[in-house]
């Protein structure tokens, strides 16, 4: 029974450490800038009051599902700009990702670079910036509403 404890104690911190340090952004700190970026189209989307950056692969069906729900809640606010991160080569970006570009929204295609510096290992991911370059929220979308993005603009203004 102790033995059992005591890895359970070693998984749970080996769990937290790796969880920490797989994030290398956090809440109200500054994000890095997206630079030196291959965009579709070379469509760089307006500059915004806030920004969603939402990393993604054209081929995942949750991607797909996650750009759809977030595209929805761009098109609801004049205000957010949307910034689709893939570590696809250009030439294997699947159509409907390509069709997303809009003003608003761009499609940015890399080399992990970015994926890297915001600490991400999956997709889709988000992440909300107000347009100082602050991390309001991040995390599944999934978990991310029209309410719930309301509030969180809302708290920041």
């Amino acid at each position: 029974m102790n033995r059992v404890l005591r890895l359970s104690s070693v998984l749970f911190v080996l769990l937290f450490v790796v969880e920490a340090g797989a994030q290398t952004i956090a809440l109200g700190e500054r994000v890095p800038r997206i630079k030196k970026a291959v965009w579709l189209g070379d469509n760089i989307p307006a500059k915004s009051e806030f920004t969603i950056v939402e990393f993604v692969h054209s081929a995942s069906t949750p991607c797909r599902q996650s750009v759809e729900q977030i595209g929805r809640i761009v098109d609801e606010h004049s205000n957010i700009s949307l910034v689709l991160v893939t570590h696809q080569d250009e030439k294997f970006v699947d159509d409907w990702l390509k069709r997303c570009v809009t003003p608003r929204v761009g499609v940015v295609v890399e080399d992990v670079r970015i994926r890297t510096s915001y600490g991400v290992n999956y997709a889709p991911y988000i992440v909300v910036l107000n347009r100082k370059r602050k991390a309001l929220w991040f995390g599944n979308p999934q978990q991310l509403d029209s309410r719930a993005l309301d509030k969180i603009m809302m708290a920041t203004r």
